[in-house]
Formats: structure tokens, C-alpha cells, sequence
């Protein structure tokens, strides 16, 4: 993995930077950390391009280098929605994959790089996948509409529902998605990098699930560090944090 830190326009690419796949996002976690933990997971010789955000209190300079070269991808075709995150992978001479929506991005490397789980069909990774995706949309857009008490809201009142059924998947942390001594899955990537978010704001807003909840997460999380994939990205250049872009009302630093 290469880590590129741009603050220009014209240091957003355009295309896969050395003919490696390219990963392009703001330089917080965000939408992309399952992503990026997919791809080392992989072992996929990746480049990490992490915009910066600015100065949230310079309007006329916030965001503007992405949104120069946004306006460029559609104009040029090269994409046809353009946002962030995007992700370019050549795949012949010929041809190169461009992505928008983390989503399918999501899929494009679970299925490329096998990565979906053995243990369910296909439909119910879908499912759960974007059952996950909800979760972390709800997280990010209460960062910046709510704030605080809202994402402890969230914590408190709607999560620990949820979490009882995520429980049963996760076989109450006693192993990962797909069962004992099965390999690390996009599913386990994704549920992993969620949780990490929940565990960054419980400490920050002095929260406690029930003793049960907290004993699983605990335990599950636990197992997916231990992965040696897992345990060596943590280790290198893993975005813990920022959370969210310097604007939000949670998760800035």
C-alpha cells in the first residue's frame, strides 16, 4: 500500500497511479476504511489517495481541489457520477475498471478478491452488507447534522437491537462470519471497521452498552485484529482517525 496525502487538484488522479489499483477519498475514515482493510487483507499492492479536506472556515477554499477535479471526471466521462469514494483498477491493456458508491466498490473487491462469505449465498451477503451500510450512513450523517448527543442516541437506544441479531452472525464473538477457523470475510471487514467507529465514540462521550453486548464486541473485534492481515495494517498507515471531514459536528480529530 502507498498513502498519498494531496491538498492540489492536480495531484487527484485521474487514472490508476502506476497501473496499481487506486482508492481515492477524503483523509478520514469515513466511507472507505472496509475498503482499504479489504485490499490489505488481500494483499493487493494498492494507492491510497487521501484528499484533504482545508480549512472549513475558508469557504472559497474547503473542499475546492475535489471539487475541480469532480467537475473534470464528468466532463471528461470518465465518470459518470463522480464522488468520493472512487476507485480505478486496470484490468488489461485495455481496459480499466472506474468505480463510484462504496458499495459497489465493496462488492467489486469481495467478489474480485475473494473475499465474500462461504458460509451464506450471495443474496444474503447483499443484505447484510448493505444492512451494514445503513449503520455507517446513519453514523456519518448524524457526525454532521447532530452531533454528539445524537450518535449517543443512536449508541444507546437504536444500536443495541441490532447488535443482538449481529451477535448470532458473529457467532457471539466465538468465531469469525463464516465459522471456526474460516478466513476473514468482507462481511467481518465491514462489521469490524463499524464497530471500531462505535467503540472511538463510546469513549469520547463515556458510553457503556450492557455487560453482555460490551463481552461479544470485545471478543469479536479481538478475533478480527488477530488476523495477521489485520494485525499488520493496524500497524502501518491504518486512518484511525479522523472520523469525518474538519466540518462535522463529531469525529474531527
Amino acid at each position: 500500500m502507498t498513502v498519498l496525502s494531496v491538498t492540489k487538484a492536480e495531484d487527484i488522479p485521474l487514472a490508476p497511479i502506476d497501473g496499481k489499483p487506486t482508492l481515492v477519498y477524503w483523509n478520514s475514515a469515513g466511507w472507505s476504511n472496509p475498503i482499504r482493510l479489504a485490499l490489505m487483507v488481500a494483499h493487493v499492492d494498492f494507492v491510497d489517495v487521501r484528499i484533504e479536506a482545508g480549512d472549513p472556515s475558508d469557504s472559497a477554499s474547503y473542499k475546492q481541489a475535489w471539487m475541480s477535479v469532480k467537475a473534470v471526471l464528468s466532463s471528461r466521462g470518465i465518470l459518470e457520477f463522480p464522488n468520493l469514494p472512487y476507485y480505478m483498477e486496470r484490468e488489461s491493456e485495455c481496459e480499466s475498471v472506474y468505480l463510484v458508491q462504496s458499495e459497489a466498490i465493496v462488492r467489486y473487491v469481495g467478489r474480485k478478491y475473494n473475499l465474500l462469505p462461504t458460509s451464506m449465498p450471495e443474496h444474503r451477503f447483499m443484505m447484510l452488507s448493505e444492512e451494514l451500510k445503513d449503520y455507517d450512513g446513519y453514523f456519518i450523517s448524524q457526525s454532521y447534522a447532530g452531533g454528539p448527543d445524537a450518535i449517543a442516541k443512536f449508541i444507546m437506544e437504536n444500536l443495541p437491537k441490532k447488535l443482538a441479531v449481529w451477535a448470532c452472525i458473529a457467532h457471539r464473538g466465538n468465531a469469525l462470519i463464516d465459522g471456526t477457523n474460516a478466513r476473514i470475510n468482507m462481511l467481518d471487514i465491514k462489521l469490524y471497521c463499524f464497530l471500531r467507529k462505535v467503540r472511538f465514540a463510546q469513549v469520547e462521550l463515556d458510553l457503556k452498552l450492557s455487560q453482555q453486548e460490551e463481552v461479544w464486541v470485545d471478543a469479536y473485534m479481538k478475533r478480527v485484529e488477530n488476523v495477521p492481515e489485520v494485525k499488520a495494517y493496524l500497524n502501518s498507515d491504518y486512518l484511525h482517525r479522523p472520523l469525518n471531514n474538519p466540518h462535522a459536528k463529531f469525529g474531527t480529530t
